[in-house]
């Protein structure tokens, strides 16, 4: 198993000071993946996954985005999703230069593995700086292009209004832990969790339909080999607009990109019980470690 072998803080551009955490395997580094967590939590939850990678031979780093986890800015706000998207871009480059030539994306393969409001960053991202560092691919788990639950017309006037004389007003995170996964060490764990961020803005909230509507339009233009998953039961995120705006991908084959439904499944797919979570993550192992032997 893995450890948190080193954390280090950058400044993004804008001066925001962000936290990012590294796992480094044991011996070769064979490929590097950047996590990119979603929103109300931090990289660090995803020790486990990156410790499965790391007994792959895989480096793995990540952010915890600016308003979350121990990263500065305003909590649980961005003006617009282009910002995490520089943040991204930012990060990437700063660990392409600390790792060192040997271990950079012209010598080993990167790729990034991006959950949720992660997701929404990365395809964000991939709209406006795909050729700006070198990857091998992106892993794209539960999007964020829709929410699941819909907040009605009232309600949505009402945010939209407050948006534009209070962007940074907070709200109430309304995800409840028990709709993340069904593991219940997992839930309790998230529940707990105190680096966990619990309200965003209105100003987010705008940013995020900004970033959703401009990814639901504009994912066709993405060129990078993708692998998309998300889970029929999830009650975060809406699953079939997810697979709506894949089907958009109309050179999907012909670029590498594809993607799996799991019935039933919740939203942190890679959190679901050991029996559920195994087939999920061997199937995304597999979909990297393919992409590694054809760079060989």
């Amino acid at each position: 198993m893995s450890q948190t072998s080193q954390t280090r803080k950058l400044e993004a551009r804008d001066g925001t000071k962000l936290h990012t955490e590294l796992w480094e395997p044991e011996g070769e580094v064979k490929f590097v993946v950047c996590m990119v967590h979603g929103q109300s939590e931090h990289v660090s939850r995803y020790d486990q996954v990156a410790a499965e990678l790391n007994e792959l031979g895989g480096l793995v780093f990540g952010p915890d985005h600016r308003g979350e986890g121990r990263s500065g800015g305003i909590p649980g706000h961005a003006d617009r999703f282009e910002q995490y998207a520089e943040d991204l871009l930012d990060v990437l480059r700063d660990y392409q230069v600390h790792l060192g030539e040997a271990r950079g994306p012209d010598r080993v393969p990167w790729f990034l593995w991006a959950h949720s409001m992660g997701g929404l960053i990365a395809l964000t991202y991939l709209l406006d700086h795909e050729h700006d560092v070198a990857l091998r691919g992106a892993v794209i788990s539960a999007p964020l292009l829709k929410v699941a639950i819909e907040i009605g017309p009232v309600k949505e006037f009402i945010v939209r209004a407050l948006a534009k004389l209070f962007p940074r007003m907070a709200v109430p995170v309304a995800i409840d832990p028990n709709t993340i996964c069904r593991d219940p060490e997992q839930v309790q764990r998230y529940d707990l969790d105190s680096r966990r961020t619990r309200k965003v803005t209105t100003g987010w909230v705008m940013a995020m339909e900004a970033a959703s509507d401009r990814v639901q339009q504009g994912a066709r233009n993405v060129t990078l080999p993708m692998h998309w998953y998300v889970g029929t039961g999830d009650q975060i995120v809406n699953s079939t607009v997810t697979e709506q705006t894949f089907a958009t991908l109309s050179e999907a084959a012909a670029r590498d990109q594809s993607i799996e439904v799991w019935p039933g499944y919740f939203h942190e797919l890679h959190n679901e019980p050991t029996e559920l979570r195994a087939p999920v993550i061997a199937k995304v192992h597999e979909w990297i470690l393919a992409r590694v032997a054809s760079t060989d």
